[in-house]
């Protein structure tokens, strides 16, 4: 017999409102683009905030996440928004979503210090230690807003619409993408620049591949397990271990050829492997819908 939760988050049952969800996913999309430009907007009106987190700031993070929910809300249509954990039978795949950035960023150290091309400062090691606790559950709140709507809303519809798996990856990586833009070109520092065109080739280069990429992986761990939480502690952990290590505090830092090939958060060599991975737990969804009679392709 079917599994109805299955069939539902996969998309193989009949949708008569594909018509209606692909305006919503197109309302989504707009909304998503703009949240952070509104932000922008927002702190120019109210320039004088205390703190780094700015009311901008804020609002870029939330919106795409709150429209994902209003239009759920209407239409009251939860089935596939993966609220549920579903630990049961999905264990190895929580806990491969807990090492995968982990064991990434570990492989590709070493293999960086074997040749030369990686250093280390671990002068704030012992202050980022102190608070990780906070950090980390900042991090997974975070998380939840930013992962509810890419894994929770943007992606179950473009599945329920019969979008074939390459334009999902395409329409959910170029999204989330490009929803950091306003991150890359106004909220974050100058300190984390050395000049004006670093922020152009995150936003314009860099950031697009690399989300793009991660998209295979977040889709597919989100699809297999059919919850969004494994995508949330898989974010969290690569905002709490490689993306502080090399990103915000500098304790890791990749030089020359190794930063391009070998930088876990933007190297090709790791990219290939988050593909590979991705793709992988493609294999392995599309075999686990074929033995319940299921065609999700």
């Amino acid at each position: 017999m079917q599994n109805q939760d299955t069939a539902t988050f996969s998309g193989s049952a009949g949708s008569p409102g594909k018509r209606q969800d692909t305006v919503l996913i197109a309302v989504f999309v707009v909304v998503a683009l703009v949240s952070g430009w509104i932000g922008v907007l927002v702190d120019r009106i109210l320039p004088e905030q205390v703190g780094e987190e700015s009311l901008g700031m804020g609002l870029w993070l939330v919106l795409p996440f709150l429209c994902g929910v209003i239009i759920r809300a209407l239409r009251r249509d939860w089935a596939d928004f993966g609220l549920r954990p579903r630990l049961r039978g999905n264990m190895l795949w929580y806990a491969l979503s807990i090492l995968i950035f982990p064991a990434v960023t570990l492989v590709f150290v070493i293999i960086g210090q074997l040749f030369g091309v990686v250093s280390f400062s671990p002068g704030s090691i012992s202050s980022i230690v102190s608070v990780f606790g906070a950090l980390f559950i900042g991090l997974i709140i975070k998380n939840v807003f930013e992962d509810f709507a890419w894994q929770g809303f943007l992606m179950p519809k473009l599945v329920s619409v019969k979008a074939g798996d390459v334009w999902i990856y395409l329409i959910v990586g170029l999204v989330w993408a490009f929803w950091h833009a306003p991150y890359y070109l106004y909220f974050l520092p100058d300190t984390y620049y050395s000049t004006p065109f670093g922020r152009l080739l995150d936003v314009f280069v860099r950031s697009p591949i690399v989300i793009t990429i991660w998209a295979v992986v977040f889709v597919e761990m989100t699809r297999i397990t059919r919850s969004v939480w494994p995508a949330v502690l898989m974010h969290t952990i690569e905002d709490a271990v490689p993306n502080v290590l090399i990103f915000d505090e500098g304790i890791i830092t990749f030089h020359g050829a190794g930063d391009i090939l070998l930088n876990p958060l933007s190297g090709v060599l790791p990219l290939a492997v988050f593909l590979a991975f991705g793709l992988w737990l493609r294999t392995k969804r599309i075999e686990r819908d074929a033995r319940i009679g299921l065609n999700t392709t």
